[in-house]
């Protein structure tokens, strides 16, 4: 297995220690009486220096694919693989539902959250984050295919999905003295944005598959570490964790989703030069 191909595969198995880590981060980082960070909290740079190690690994990694900046959209992406359709498809139809849910939630909950614009923007979040699903969808059959104007646009609406996706979850928790709960998953945010960007950077801009590999790989062992560590930590149960809301919960959920298809491109960009999944 050469360098790129273990990218995807090491993305993917560090999410387990990257749960395990985060778990005992949340259930001894914070204080009982008052739910705050617990002063000299040693978990949290544990947490910290692991997902360090791993961006460095990944970089390393991703390293390679600088040489492939010349290539075209289909050769680094272009697959007929039904395992990456697959994927695509699972990502494309949680984005869907979740985004449904979103909006049924706030529809119907009224909270912290009630001011006028911020309940628009949540509105907002939850129709981009639909059509985010179907373009998900629509993108798995487009790679498969030589890419033309309409479905190049196909990239567009998860890069836009991933800003309000950003923008809302720091509305949402930037004014919670807790913060340092939430802090890991506004920065697997960001890597997600870069993420999304650097896939529509393939068709809009030069290419950068390094780039996209790096930020992908990130994004992904971020995402599922901070949503997986908080459900592990709630079946082992703290009274001092952070509880999130369900609307929370639901955002960590569809940056799980999202991932689903960076992990799909990832394996697709890393595999052979026929472009196959591994």
């Amino acid at each position: 297995m050469n360098r790129n191909k273990l990218l995807p595969v090491l993305a993917v198995a560090l999410c387990v220690p990257g749960v395990v880590v985060r778990a005992l981060h949340l259930l001894n980082g914070f204080d009982l009486d008052t739910g705050l960070p617990a002063v000299g909290d040693a978990w949290v740079w544990y947490f910290t220096a692991f997902l360090v190690v791993a961006a460095v690994a990944y970089a390393v990694l991703a390293a390679p694919l600088r040489a492939r900046r010349e290539e075209t959209f289909e050769q680094l992406l272009g697959t007929q693989s039904p395992l990456f359709r697959m994927g695509a498809v699972i990502s494309g139809l949680l984005l869907a539902a979740g985004g449904m849910g979103y909006l049924y939630l706030t529809m119907t909950t009224v909270g912290q959250d009630a001011v006028g614009w911020a309940k628009v923007l949540e509105m907002v979040y939850a129709v981009v984050t639909l059509l985010c699903g179907v373009c998900v969808i629509g993108l798995a059959k487009a790679q498969g295919e030589e890419m033309n104007e309409a479905t190049a646009k196909l990239t567009l609406i998860p890069l836009i999905w991933s800003c309000l996706h950003l923008l809302v979850n720091y509305r949402m928790t930037c004014v919670d003295p807790k913060l340092a709960s939430f802090a890991f998953g506004l920065v697997a945010d960001v890597m997600l944005v870069l993420a999304c960007y650097h896939l529509s950077r393939l068709l809009y801009g030069k290419p950068g598959p390094a780039k996209l590999g790096f930020c992908c790989a990130t994004a992904i062992t971020m995402s599922v570490s901070d949503l997986g560590g908080y459900a592990l930590a709630s079946l082992m149960g703290s009274a001092a964790m952070p509880v999130w809301s369900a609307k929370m919960v639901l955002r960590g959920g569809l940056s799980v989703a999202a991932c689903i298809l960076l992990a799909a491109e990832l394996f697709v960009l890393c595999g052979s030069r026929e472009n196959e999944m591994v």
